[in-house]
């Protein structure tokens, strides 16, 4: 019988489960995937979302973190971590990152919405407003009602 040392066994236990809402479940997996391959930045993001989907946002934040280290290039691990940060509170930080993913794939629609709700959270209503044009402009119709909300100078 061979045994596995790259973590693939559990990660893909992980993924089912994840798959089937235990969350929990998935998290136990996950990290037993990283005992085997600690420089994976997949499942350090696969656990960060059960992380999330558990209630554990500090958590997620430190997975997205070290997935972030091991590779910078994807945009959805700037826009997630943004993501964490504000379900925490952390506007200002969450903005920056929302801001790196928009930068490195402007086309995310809904990326514009999320850093405005953070810019809304700060009392930003002018940055809010740009974002919230650009995500209405860009198809996002929920941003809609967040600009006849928050925005004086409706387009």
């Amino acid at each position: 019988m061979l045994i596995s040392c790259t973590g693939q066994v559990q990660y893909q236990s992980g993924i089912s489960k994840f798959s089937n809402q235990d969350y929990l479940g998935a998290n136990v997996e996950f990290s037993e995937a990283l005992l085997k391959d600690k420089r994976n930045d997949e499942i350090y993001f696969a656990r960060a979302a059960a992380r999330s989907l558990a209630g554990y946002y500090s958590l997620a934040i430190a997975d997205m973190n070290k997935a972030i280290s091991f590779n910078d290039s994807r945009p959805d691990y700037f826009y997630f971590r943004g993501y964490f940060k504000a379900q925490l509170a952390y506007h200002k930080s969450a903005i920056n990152d929302y801001s790196k993913c928009i930068s490195m794939a402007p086309w995310y629609v809904e990326i514009y919405r999320q850093r405005a709700e953070s810019f809304i959270a700060l009392g930003d209503l002018t940055e809010a407003c740009l974002d919230l044009q650009e995500a209405i402009a860009a198809g996002d119709t929920s941003a809609r009602s967040l600009q006849i909300k928050y925005c004086v100078n409706k387009p």
